[in-house]
Formats: C-alpha cells, structure tokens, sequence
C-alpha cells in the first residue's frame, strides 16, 4: 500500500482549468475529477484563471470520490501572473479578496498584493515573475512551465538564487483533439474568424492531459521540481469549510425582537388567538433559534416594510412567524402549510425567502438594500450564462465566417424548437440551414453547448453577509455593472449563503395600480394586505369559468383550461391548480379531474391516502415527497427532506440512488408489492421536473384571487393597469381585445384625455401615448404637466406654442389622431401643416444645425413665407389608408379588432370562436389572429405546439401534433391573420381545434408585430 501510495505521490498537476476558465477551458467538472479518479491521482487542483466559478461544485465532486481538492485560482492580468493556493480558510480569504480587486480596481496591482501578504503561512505563491522571484517570500516558489520556451532558464535562475522551483504543465483541454473547441471559444470572445487566430489569441495546442509517465520521464533532469508539487499539494491540504450559514446581522438581541414581534403581532393576523397558534408559534421560534436564523428573518422583514404591495412566497410562507412579521400573506394554520418544508432542526442547507414587489419598484428596492447593509457586504447572485441552442449556432457560424444574413434565416425560427437539448433542434437545422459547412457547424455548435460563458444578475437573489462579502466569494461586476458574487445559485446555496430573492412582478403594480384608480374615482379605499376576497362568489364565478386573461397566474392558456374543465372557483382549489399545472405534476391533471369530479380512486397503498386526500390521491406539492417517505417509508425528516432535495438535482444522482435502494428496501420489508412500489417511486420520479411546495402556490392563488376580484367588480380600471403594466402573458393587442370582449370602450390616444400609460376609467379604457411608436417619453410627460398648469390644449396651434415638439414627434401625434378632438381639419391637412413645418425646418441651415429651436413654430414659418397658413382642401383618408396609419403608428389595428376587419378579406364563411362548442367532433374552418404558442416534446420525443388564436368573439385553443407542426411551425408569427382548418375536440367541457391545415391569411393592412413591443 506505501508503495503504492509513493507512485500517486511521484507528481500532481498544479495548473489545471476547467470551463470556468470562461472562454479558455474545455474540460467539464465532472470528467476533470472523473479523470484524476482513473488516474488514482489522490490530489486535484483547480486553478481557473481569476475566479472561484466552479470551486463548490469541485469540492464537492472531489469529497464524493474521496480525491484531495487544492483550492487555487490563476491571477493573470496583463503581464503577470501567478497561481495562488489557499493552506487554510483565511488563505482563501485572501486569495478571495485579491480576485475581487482584480475585478473591482483597475490599478489592482496583483505584486503588491502578494508582495504585502506573501509572507504569512496561509497562502502559496507559485510565479515566473522576476521581480516576485527576487522578493524571496517564505511562501513563494518559482513556476517552471515547461510549455515556454525559456522554462529552463527560470529553473537554473531559481536554483540559484535559493527559490524551489516548481514544475507546471498547464492544462486546459484533456486531449489533443479539443484544442479545436478551446480555438472555437477564443475566435468567439474575441470576435474573431477561426481561420483567423493567431498562435498569441490560443493557449499552446500542448496543454492537455498527458500522462504522469510522460512527465516524469521527459523532464526528471528536474526531479526536485517534480517533488515539490507534492510538497505544496500536501501543505495545501486542508478541510474546505462550507454549509454553514451565511447571513446578515441584525441586531445583538435578535431573538428577543424577533419573539417581541411575532407576540406583538399576534392581534394583527388573528381575532381569537388559540392554543393551537401559539403552540405553532413557539415551535417555530424555537426551531429559528436553535438553528441561528432570527437575524436573517429580521432582515427580510424590514426589507419587506419597504413597501406595501409585497408577496412573501416560496416556502418561507408555510411560517407562521413570516406571517407575522408581513413577509407573508397566507394564514399557515388555517390553511394547513408544512413548515418543515421552510425550516427544521434537520435541514442541512439554508432556506431563503422570496419576495416579489412591484416591478417598477425593484430596483428601488435593491437600492436601500445595498445603502442600509454595505455595499462591502451585499452583492447579488450570479447566473452563470452558457451556451444554449441559439448562442450556440449563431455564434459557431459567425466564427466560421457564414453571412449574417443566413444565420438570422435559421436563428429567427429557433424559438418554435423545443431548445433545451441541442440535439432536438440540429435535424431541423441541418434541413434549413443554406450553408455547404453545415455538418462542420453543426458538429462545433454541439461541442460548446452547455458550456458558461460569462455572468449576469440572478433574477433576485441577494445575499448580505455580516463580515465583507469578498473574504467568502470574490465579487464582480456583471456586464451590465451590477456587484455579483462568482457562484450562481446552487453553489451559492451549498456554499452556505442564506440568499434572500428579491424579485420584481408585474401584477402587484396592476393591483397597486387599480387601487390607486378605485380611490381616485370612487372614493373607495381598499388596503392590499387587509382586503381578502376569498369568500367573494363573482370572483370565484369568474374563476371558474376559467375568464381570467389578466389575473396572475391565472391567465395562461392551460390554467384557463384547467379552471374551465374543472368548474372550480374557490381558493384551495386553486391552490392545488396552481401547482398541478407544473411539469412535475401535470401528467396527472387528467386522472385528478376525474377524481374530482367523482371518480373513485385508490392509492398504491391505503395510507397515501390521508396524506393526499387535499390532492385527490396525487402527488401535488415537493413537501408530498418529505411525508411519503417520513410516513410510508419510515425515512427519517432529514433523509425525507434530502430526497425532496436530490430528486431535481443533477449533480445528486449518487445520493439519489441510495436513498431511492432504500425506499424500496424499507417498503419491500413492510411487504409493499415491488409495482406498488414503483408506482409511488414514479410520482417521486415526476418531480424531477419543475414543481412547487403548497405554500408558494397558496401565496401565489392569494395574488391571484386579489387580481380576479378587481377584473371582477373594477373591469376597467384593472385592464387600464394591466395594459399600463405591459401585461404578463399576452400582447397589448390580445389585452384590448379581451377589453372589448368585456364591454369596455377603447378610447383612442387623445391630447386632453390620454396620459403617457394607458388607464381605465368606469366603463372605458384610455390609450396611452406609450402605444405611440417612436414618440420621445419626455414629450408624453410634459403634455400632462402642462396639461394640469394651464389646462386642456385648444387646437395644433395652442399645442405647438405650449410644447414646442420635434417635427418627429408631431408627425407622429397626428397619425395616432390625438388632435382629433380639438381641431377642424382631417388627419390629411394636419399631415400637411406637419409637414409644411418640418420643410420650412430643414431649409433653414441655423434650425437644422440646431435640430430644434426656442420659439413658435408657427411664427418661424410666417416670417419666412406668409401671412397665414393656408391648408388645402384635402379629402379625409379611406377606411383602409387609416387602419394602414393605425399599423403604422401602433403595430396593428386598434380602432376596432383587427379580425373584424380582416374577416371581409376571407372568400369562405369561417364560423366565428364563440361558436366553436357546437360543432364538437366537426371539421371546420376558423379564422384568428395567432396569440401565444407553447412547443413541447411528446414522450416519442417529436415536437408538437399548443397555439392560442384570437377573432373577435373569443379566444380559442388549437394543438398541432407532430407531423401538422412540422409542415405548419415556420408559418406562424404572433399577431397574424390565419384561417384555420381542423377537428373540434371537446375535454370536460372545454373545446379544442385539431389543427389539420393552416394558411397564412395575406391581408392589407399588414401587422407589424416585429416593431410591436410586449
């Protein structure tokens, strides 16, 4: 066994990159630790070149196998550079704090830095830097990279003057072949052509894996060169501390305030406070004070009063101490929410809390994040962006030298293909794409797929540390200027920072917004946190019928399906709604329709079923997992919880397997027949997939129910503030033409009436001038500041003298018709006044130079030319030239729905959507305007499409199956015309088109949804 032991011992590969040398290395994570595990190599370092990306995921892979990790990084700036080894945590620390000030300060010099802390025993410095070699540091030994070509020089020169030397072979791919995907990286990051690279824009093509025999025998005249990469692997050989929690300090006496709170708060949430609530209470507390995380709740509450219209979700709402500090909004007792699925004495990684606030104030809220915390201690979490199918082919095919123009021709339709595995989309591309270099492409395209590329902003998380944040992560900034620490989410978690997602949503401004309209033209006040509308029979009407365009959450084609088919309204089930229409559970709606409507049901064994009588016998929510295998498969609540963790988690399979052979033992043991045990593994399995715990659905259906009660009774005001919002799910167009559908007038955009958003008022809506294509924002804003100084504008006179706009601008205010209502001329002559200005603008070289003026138009062109403004008789515009300034202007028809009128342009008789439900099992032919489409993989993995089509009657649904999608996919664009030819199917009551046949509907005025923003 020594012997053996000596053999690994003889060299260890101190320089080695993994694809988080960004854009450089070719090897995953996995396959570098697999290797070193085929080798019997008992040490792996990692060295990525100015970061700590991979560095969790490393540890981690490396603890599995029982291989020694060496935490390291590669500092290279300029012309220096140097490997940095950590001996101990405070070692890391540093070399943490030396990357951020690599990426943080662009007079960092990396020598002084090492220079000042070289000679402390917690860190080792392996460099060729002359001047760093002389300093003689106690840590410090020279690099001898035998792929330079003076290598034999540094190592006589270190020799001499009494500094080991260290033999280094920089490795970046694992063989020679994939020299080709490090040169296709480089040619991408530095925008270059492959065939254009030079020997300086690559790393040397020898920089791969050889063998350790290899070394040994072709450089052993440097033989204590090669010893002391076992000494530095053995002196940097220690326990890497992680998965302790991370989080902010609050205050000294945090759980004395916290309990103060939750007790002071009781009266608040509860009119009778029972035995019950406080028993819960004192459980909860007990479990956040054992585990140190009253600090953490403190924070998230007082980020929380930063404003009024929060949604506190994920399963930090199955606490009943959220619930009392206003992080949440969901009763937890009542509404039976698990809250070990938050927090438990056994729970290994941190929990995090999430919490939406109005879009338009997140950032707002960021800001007094960052100034009440540090801007030293607070950063956000890092994406880590990799190439996926777009990237891929686009950015392969640029570097290969193919036009622009034929990869925008199979780029475009790449959003039809299902295109989260790369392999799903090449054979479509291979047929489509024009080039002769296809199969070389395409072959590249799938080699640097999956691999990261740079870092943006995780969508919400922040994590604040009570210490400074660079001495646990190094800290960056992103590309658009954001701090973000180098771990992304996962690894951030098992790192151990207790993040908390701060996360902006559209609907919290609708219902903030709406709130602001009821009072303001009803004088009725309702407070978002107290007004709870669950028991309020329209909205549960409206719910059930599945009429909820608009309404968070709610408003998807398959959740309106979903509601629809069922006919329920009430708050649980949407509860259970709101989860089952996930991927994990969704293969399951069917057969809990059935069961919900009557069918009788047993569960694979009979005491699944007190567990799932909420879910009708089916699995619905992770926590299901955590109480199936605590209850039927005698796991205990840690291993429980950890399988509910590891069933999603790719880089869990090992762990995944043994508690899976366990569930089986344990049932198998009870006597459980093997394919009932398969079938509740099965619904374990399905999880693997996108799911929520009971406790996020509960705060989202409560969104839900607040936003439906406002459609409900305020329709106009809501769609106003939906529109103004930008909607969620649809287009403006498809938000106005459910308007419609609902009774509401649409008022065209109008200098006195309109605002800059769009607003609803009583029985209409107002077109904002934010639908104004190309309209300047601030001119929008100052119509309504001088609108509220001086009053309404009296005519294009009084306008152009109160506002003074760009000829640009004007243009376009009249071919939106906004002066429709204060003047006597037709859009014609006002084009022509407009125009007779912009000219007289363009011929005067001061004013053109100018670009603008101080003074009155009007004026300007009387002294250059006459006395008056003499506008010619001019004919008003036909019906179609109007609606063809309507697509100009807005990106389609918005006087009245554009199917109304497109319809007079189709020979057939199409029936219209509404009237769909009578030619149930009929062939028939249906004409809309395409609004959403969803694309999908069958269990045969072939790819098939659900698109929602519009006319002016009603939405309706259609599915294209595989081989109707693969003739008709390219075809379809969102806000087109079609007419539609299928088979009406009918599923619990809800009709669906069979799409056989589907032809693009050539129509004048054309769309422009391309230059129509969501």
């Amino acid at each position: 066994m020594e012997a053996e032991d000596r053999k690994m011992d003889r060299f260890v590969w101190l320089e080695v990159h993994s694809v988080y040398s960004l854009m450089e290395g070719t090897i995953f994570l996995s396959r570098l630790v697999e290797i070193a595990k085929e080798r019997g190599h008992r040490y792996l370092a990692l060295t990525d070149t100015n970061g700590f990306y991979g560095l969790v995921n490393f540890i981690n892979l490396c603890r599995d196998v029982g291989i020694q990790p060496l935490v390291g990084a590669k500092l290279e700036k300029e012309d220096f550079s140097a490997i940095l080894f950590a001996r101990n945590m405070n070692g890391y620390a540093l070399i943490s704090k030396a990357l951020t000030l690599l990426h943080l300060q662009k007079d960092f010099s990396p020598v002084n830095f090492i220079l000042e802390h070289g000679n402390s025993s917690d860190f080792i410095v392996i460099t060729d830097n002359p001047g760093l070699i002389s300093s003689k540091l106690k840590n410090l030994f020279a690099a001898v990279d035998v792929l330079k070509k003076d290598y034999a020089i540094t190592y006589f020169t270190a020799k001499k003057i009494g500094v080991k030397p260290i033999l280094i072979y920089p490795v970046y791919f694992e063989s020679k072949n994939d020299f080709h995907i490090h040169r296709l990286l480089r040619a991408i990051h530095l925008n270059k052509k492959i065939s254009s690279l030079s020997d300086r824009d690559t790393r040397s093509i020898r920089a791969f894996f050889q063998s350790d025999g290899y070394i040994l025998k072709n450089y052993n005249f440097m033989s204590d060169a090669i010893r002391n990469t076992v000494e530095i692997a053995k002196k940097c050989s220690f326990p890497f501390e992680m998965g302790n929690p991370v989080m902010p300090s609050y205050s000294e006496n945090s759980f004395k305030l916290l309990k103060s709170l939750c007790y002071k708060n009781l009266s608040k949430r509860y009119r009778r406070i029972d035995g019950e609530i406080i028993q819960r209470l004192e459980k909860e507390l007990s479990v956040i004070k054992e585990k140190g995380f009253s600090d953490y709740f403190l924070t998230v509450r007082d980020i929380a009063k930063q404003s009024i219209y929060t949604c506190g979700r994920g399963s930090a709402a199955s606490s009943l101490v959220s619930y009392l500090l206003f992080i949440t909004h969901v009763d937890p007792v009542k509404h039976n929410l698990f809250f070990e699925r938050f927090l438990n004495l056994y729970r290994t990684d941190p929990p995090d809390i999430d919490l939406d606030f109005p879009w338009d104030e997140r950032d707002k809220i960021l800001q007094y994040i960052f100034n009440k915390y540090g801007r030293d201690n607070t950063a956000m979490v890092s994406n880590h962006i990799t190439f996926e199918a777009r990237s891929s082919l686009r950015e392969v095919a640029k570097v290969h030298g193919i036009p622009e123009q034929e990869i925008k021709e199979i780029t475009k339709n790449i959003r039809h293909y299902y295109n989260r595995d790369s392999d799903d989309f090449i054979p479509h591309a291979q047929n489509k794409f024009p080039s002769k270099s296809i199969e070389r492409i395409l072959s590249d395209v799938v080699s640097i797929y999956g691999r990261p590329r740079f870092l943006s902003v995780h969508p919400g998380g922040v994590v604040i540390t009570p210490r400074q944040i660079s001495s646990y992560i190094p800290v960056q900034l992103s590309q658009k200027g954001a701090p973000v620490i180098q771990l992304e989410k996962d690894q951030a978690e098992d790192f151990g920072f207790v993040k908390i997602d701060i996360l902006g949503n559209r609907s919290l401004a609708v219902i903030r917004d709406t709130l602001n309209l009821i009072e303001k033209h009803y004088k009725i006040k309702i407070n978002y946190r107290d007004f709870n509308p669950l028991n309020d029979r329209p909205t549960i009407e409206t719910l059930a019928k599945g009429e909820t365009i608009g309404v968070f959450y709610v408003e998807s084609p398959a959740m309106r399906q979903l509601q629809k088919k069922t006919g329920t309204g009430d708050y649980e089930h949407l509860v259970i709604h709101s989860s089952i229409i996930r991927p994990a559970a969704n293969i399951y709606i069917k057969e809990y329709i059935e069961r919900l409507k009557g069918k009788p049901y047993d569960t694979p064994i009979p005491e699944m079923k007190e567990i799932l009588k909420e879910t009708y016998g089916i699995m619905c929510y992770q926590e299901d997992i955590t109480k199936i295998a605590v209850k039927i498969a005698g796991f205990s609540l840690k291993e429980g919880q950890e399988l509910r963790k590891v069933i999603s988690k790719k880089n869990k399979k090992k762990r995944k397997l043994e508690l899976k052979e366990k569930f089986y033992r344990n049932l198998k043991e009870r006597g459980v027949p093997g394919d009932k045990i398969d079938e509740i593994w099965n619904m374990i399995e399905s999880f693997s997939g996108y799911s929520f715990c009971k406790a996020h659905s509960a705060s989202y259906a409560l969104v839900s129910f607040k936003s439906c009660y406002l459609k409900t009774h305020y329709p106009a005001e809501f769609m106003g503030s939906v529109l103004k919002n930008q909607g969620g799910y649809y287009s403006t167009l498809a938000y106005i033409s459910e308007a419609r559908r609902m009774g509401l007038k649409i008022v065209m955009p109008d200098i006195n009436t309109s605002r800059y958003y769009h607003y609803g008022i009583k029985d209409r809506i107002v077109i904002g001038f934010m639908l104004i294509k190309n309209l300047s924002a601030s001119l929008a804003t100052l119509i309504e500041i001088e609108r509220e100084k001086r009053g309404p504008f009296k005519s294009l006179k009084d306008f152009i003298e109160r506002t003074n706009p760009s000829p640009k601008d004007l243009l376009q205010l009249i071919k939106a018709g906004c002066f429709k209502s204060v003047e006597k001329y037709n859009t014609p002559q006002l084009l022509y006044i407009a125009n007779a200005i912009a000219s007289n603008i363009s011929t005067n070289s001061t004013l053109r130079e100018k670009g603008w003026y101080e003074g009155n138009l009007f004026q300007e062109l009387e002294d250059s030319s006459q006395s008056e403004i003499k506008v010619p008789e001019l004919p008003p515009y036909s019906r179609e030239k109007s609606l063809s300034l309507e697509v100009e202007t807005f990106g389609f028809i918005l006087s009245e729905h554009p199917m109304s009128y497109y319809r007079k342009m189709i020979k057939e008789n199409p029936i219209k959507a509404s009237a769909l439900a009578n030619y149930t099992g009929k062939k028939i032919l249906v004409a809309g305007i395409m609004v959403t489409a969803k694309t999908v993989l069958t269990k045969d993995r072939h790819l098939m499409q659900f698109v929602s089509f519009e006319d002016e009657t009603d939405i309706f649904e259609t599915v294209l199956f595989p081989d109707v999608y693969e003739k008709y996919a390219l075809l379809l664009e969102e806000h087109r015309p079609y007419i539609i030819e299928g088979i009406v199917t009918s599923e619990f009551g809800v009709v669906t088109v069979e799409v056989k046949k589907i032809e693009k509907l050539n129509v004048s005025p054309e769309p422009q949804y391309a230059l129509q923003g969501r």
